[in-house]
C-alpha cells in the first residue's frame, strides 16, 4: 500500500524531489558508519541514510522530539563523536495518551520500554531522556542551540505542525531537521501533508532523503539564516 501511494504521487507530480546525504550537506568523501553494538543494527534501509547523514554532519546538539524504546536515539548516537549532547523527549509514562494522537500502540510500548535500546550503555551518558508532553513542553531553554532536531512525536497534523514549529526554533542556521515517516501509508498520518504544505505553501526546500538504490522514509531540510528567519515568522505567525 505504501508503495502503491508513493507510485500514485510520482505519476501525479507529487513527489517531493529526493536528495542524498552528500548533496544536503555538501559532503565528498567516505563515510565509515558504526552499527552492531549492543546487538543493535539498523532495521530498515531508510536508518542507512540517517545514519550517513549524521556521520557526515557530526552535530554537537540532538533533539529528538518521540522516543520510544530509543533505537534512533542509539543509531544516531553510535554514528555521531563522543562529545554529542543528545536530548530526546516522550511522554512520561504516567500520563494519559493526548487527543488526537497516532501509534497509541507506541505510546503503551514506550510506558514499558522507553529508551531500552540505550540504556545501560556506553552512549547513555550522552544522552538525556526528557519526559513531557510536545505540545506544552517548554522548548525555550534549546532555542538557536541545535545542529539537528528530529520530528517523530505523533503523526497525525497538529502535532506534526506543533512538533515542527518548535523544530524550527531550535535549530540553529547550518543545522538539518529531519521528519520521519514522510508518505507513509497511514491514513491518520499528517507528516507528507505538512511537509507538502513547507513546499507548495511557503517554498522551503524540504527533500526526501534518498540515493539512486531507494527513498527513505524521512523528509529533511537544511536551515541558513535566510530559511531560519522566515521559518520563525511561520511559526510565530502561522496564520
Amino acid at each position: 500500500m505504501a508503495d502503491t501511494y508513493r507510485m500514485y504521487r510520482h505519476h501525479a507530480g507529487l513527489r517531493v524531489p529526493s536528495i542524498t546525504p552528500w548533496e544536503l550537506l555538501g559532503f565528498k568523501g567516505e563515510v565509515t558508519l558504526r552499527l552492531g553494538e549492543n546487538d543493535l543494527f539498523a532495521a530498515q534501509e531508510n536508518s542507512f541514510l540517517m545514519m550517513q547523514l549524521v556521520a557526515m554532519l557530526r552535530p554537537q546538539r540532538v533533539f529528538e522530539i518521540g522516543t520510544s524504546q530509543g533505537r534512533t536515539t542509539a543509531l544516531i548516537a553510535m554514528n555521531t563523536p563522543p562529545e554529542t549532547k543528545i536530548l530526546t523527549l516522550d511522554l512520561p509514562p504516567e500520563q494519559t495518551v493526548p487527543k488526537g494522537a497516532s501509534d497509541v500502540h507506541l505510546i503503551e510500548l514506550a510506558r514499558k520500554e522507553l529508551g531500552i535500546a540505550f540504556k545501560g550503555t556506553n552512549w547513555a551518558p550522552r544522552i538525556t531522556q526528557l519526559l513531557g508532553d510536545s505540545e506544552s513542553f517548554d522548548f525555550t531553554p534549546y532555542r538557536d542551540a541545535m545542529d539537528l532536531v528530529t520530528v517523530d512525536g505523533s503523526h497525525t497534523y497538529k502535532f506534526v505542525r506543533t512538533d515542527s514549529f518548535n523544530a524550527f526554533r531550535m535549530i540553529r542556521p547550518g543545522g538539518v531537521i529531519l521528519w520521519h515517516d514522510f508518505e507513509s501509508m497511514r491514513s491518520e498520518y499528517g507528516v507528507s501533508r505538512f511537509v507538502d504544505e513547507m513546499r507548495d505553501g511557503h517554498g522551503f526546500a524540504v527533500f526526501r532523503l534518498g540515493r539512486e538504490q531507494g527513498d527513505s522514509r524521512y523528509a529533511v531540510m537544511r536551515v541558513d539564516a535566510d530559511s531560519k528567519k522566515k521559518l520563525l515568522d511561520w511559526a510565530e505567525k502561522p496564520g
